[in-house]
């Protein structure tokens, strides 16, 4: 089976948007990372100033933001790109990491953890690796 990512983009009180998306067979790490990058990069292209980022894994998330070599650093590279475009001449912007372990169950996170965990995509004979799925 191939893991699934999920972000649910939520704007005073409604869900707005949603993204999921196959990762292939990667670790839960870099599955984290990759739902990272389709939450900054989807949240940036909306007309906000304030960003939360609602996840299970603070080690994904500092990941996210550091392009040094690591498994997921292609991911990292775009997530860097969409935030200097997000802050550049916006001094009033801000991201922020909130850490929301899954057993907490916590109705927000709760609903992408269920959505990722019950999606079932049956990895290919030759799966895609992170930098050739582009």
């Amino acid at each position: 089976m191939q893991a699934v990512s999920v972000a649910y983009f939520w704007r005073l009180g409604k869900q707005v948007s949603s993204s999921k998306a196959p990762v292939g067979q990667v670790t839960a790490l870099d599955t984290e990372l990759f739902a990272i990058r389709l939450s900054i990069v989807k949240a940036t292209s909306f007309d906000v100033k304030h960003i939360v980022i609602i996840t299970n894994s603070l080690t994904a998330a500092r990941r996210a933001v550091n392009a040094s070599v690591h498994s997921g650093q292609a991911y990292s590279f775009a997530i860097v790109q969409a935030l200097r475009d997000f802050f550049t001449n916006h001094p009033d912007h801000s991201i922020h990491f909130w850490d929301c372990p899954s057993k907490a169950q916590w109705s927000l996170h709760f609903l992408a953890y269920e959505d990722a965990t019950s999606t079932k995509i049956t990895a290919r004979r030759y799966p895609a690796t992170l930098l050739d799925a582009f």
